[in-house]
């Protein structure tokens, strides 16, 4: 518009807005220059951003049931390299007796080919004594990449090959147990929509495929803030395990309302 009113000057205009663009892009290049900086220069338990959730509930008189459950998820972004930290517990009692014993711990170092592609490693610890085992250590590696990985929505699959370690409760041996080691397939499916600021959705999914054996987790969760980093959190998991007991469900659900609680910010 103003080169068309004033065309004489349009050479001028045009220096004027290449010089402006110029100077911002240098102040944005600046900008990332300091942040990388100060990622690289931060030591090992700085950086970290992430949650810790809390939930449980206590009836007595005509039902009498105690539930705790606890989840912690930390993750560290360097400039090549993604340290994720997680650990979950469920744990209930009814009249009395454990009925319900849950546990999961994880550890997941990412290597960044460039902003989506990227190599995992993974190292999985779960104890499900009401889907049938006392333990299962699980390692394994993939690739990963990451689909959508905007602001207000992500989504990343992995997939790779993997070795699990399986301590299966057999009430028909001896000592009461059986050990399964088997190679296996792993895929995985995790996505985050951020509907507003004050609400978001993410779904968090995996299979493994054995030789004789499937098993799979899945979690959907409901977000809402509530105040400053503070919000509550309701959630659905299901989980599938093929071989199990003729006497056991190979399906268990879980819903959950609990509190959760922000931790460090994340750099943009």
């Amino acid at each position: 518009m103003q080169k068309k009113t004033v065309p004489d000057s349009a050479a001028e205009i045009d220096a004027m807005v290449a010089d402006y663009n110029t100077k911002v892009e240098a102040r944005e290049a600046e900008k990332k220059r300091k942040e990388l900086r100060r990622v690289a220069d931060s030591g090992m338990f700085e950086n970290w951003t992430g949650s810790v959730e809390l939930g449980g509930a206590k009836m007595t008189g005509n039902t009498r049931q105690t539930a705790i459950y606890g989840a912690v998820a930390l993750e560290r972004n360097g400039i090549n390299w993604t340290h994720t930290v997680k650990a979950r517990t469920d744990f209930q009692r009814t009249y009395g007796t454990t009925s319900a014993e849950r546990f999961t711990a994880s550890y997941q170092p990412h290597y960044k080919f460039d902003e989506r592609l990227y190599m995992y490693g993974l190292a999985l610890y779960e104890r499900d004594m009401f889907l049938g085992y006392r333990t299962r250590i699980t390692g394994g590696s993939g690739i990963g990449y990451k689909v959508f990985d905007q602001p207000n929505l992500s989504l990343a699959v992995e997939g790779g090959p993997a070795y699990r370690h399986t301590i299966f409760i057999d009430s028909s041996r001896p000592n009461g147990r059986r050990i399964r080691d088997t190679a296996a397939m792993r895929g995985s499916f995790t996505t985050k929509w951020v509907v507003s600021p004050l609400l978001t959705v993410s779904e968090d999914s995996s299979i493994f495929f054995e030789s004789k054996d499937i098993t799979a987790s899945s979690t959907t969760s409901l977000e809402t803030k509530l105040i400053g980093n503070l919000s509550t959190k309701l959630s659905f998991s299901v989980y599938y395990e093929k071989d199990v007991s003729a006497s056991k469900n190979p399906v268990d659900t879980t819903s959950r309302i609990t509190f959760a609680y922000a931790l460090g910010k994340k750099k943009k």
